[in-house]
């Protein structure tokens, strides 16, 4: 096996990444055993366990972590098919630990690096679920925009993202487990942000609007839809 050769200073490149989702995803559904076979996918993780995340600039530190995480919870579920839903693989999300950026860190610990340098993580972050947002790669240069076209291209899925029920849009439940990130209350922490907006979920809307389709965007109450944990292998 080829060491892995530690990423220069400011940049990592994650072309490799990039090649696995082409080949292996639509965005929606993942062929895990193509990821489970693919060499890009091995040598991509060797080589953002070398990085170092401190090293680079924030939105290449956000993109980093955004594709840490769904490079190693692809690899992750790949390994343990086949399972009907993520949540058959015990401490997926908060106990298994994997080495990134010269550490060993669990897929939550990515999770809030990752939100921690942006908003919209919630449009980002995978959950190898058919509810979770759309698979694509991260590049530190083009981030703000990724972010955004990934955001609008998830809630204009009537079955995941959003859709309109009467009188009001019902939203997916990852803006709700996101709520302190994605319209956080100044002063208030993460988790209580969650618990006021699963009371009162319009408090989400400002936020939402401008990411909305347009048919959804005057929408004046909010609710959230349920979420699909099935794998979204396919």
């Amino acid at each position: 096996m080829t060491p892995a050769r530690p990423a220069a200073a400011g940049h990592v490149d994650h072309a490799r990444l990039a090649r696995v989702v082409d080949r292996c995803s639509d965005g929606w559904r993942v062929d895990y055993e193509a990821v489970r076979r693919s060499s890009d996918l091995a040598a991509y993780r060797r080589e953002v366990a070398a990085a170092d995340p401190a090293a680079l600039e924030p939105h290449e530190r956000t993109a980093f972590w955004l594709n840490a995480h769904n490079a190693t919870l692809l690899a992750l579920v790949a390994e343990r098919m086949p399972v009907a839903t993520v949540l058959e693989v015990d401490g997926l999300f908060d106990r298994i630990r994997c080495h990134v950026g010269r550490r060993d860190m669990t897929l939550a610990e990515m999770a809030r690096r990752a939100g921690a340098g942006t908003r919209l993580a919630w449009a980002a972050l995978s959950g190898a679920a058919v509810g979770s947002p759309p698979l694509r790669t991260y590049d530190g240069r083009a981030l703000p925009h990724e972010l955004v076209a990934n955001a609008r291209r998830f809630l204009a899925d009537e079955q995941r993202g959003a859709r309109r029920e009467g009188a009001r849009v019902r939203v997916s439940p990852v803006l709700l487990w996101s709520a302190g990130v994605a319209a956080p209350l100044p002063g208030v922490p993460a988790a209580l942000t969650r618990t006021l907006t699963a009371a009162r979920p319009g408090r989400l809307l400002p936020a939402l609007r401008p990411l909305l389709p347009p048919a959804l965007a005057g929408a004046r109450r909010l609710g959230f839809l349920p979420y699909d944990w099935s794998v979204n292998g396919g």
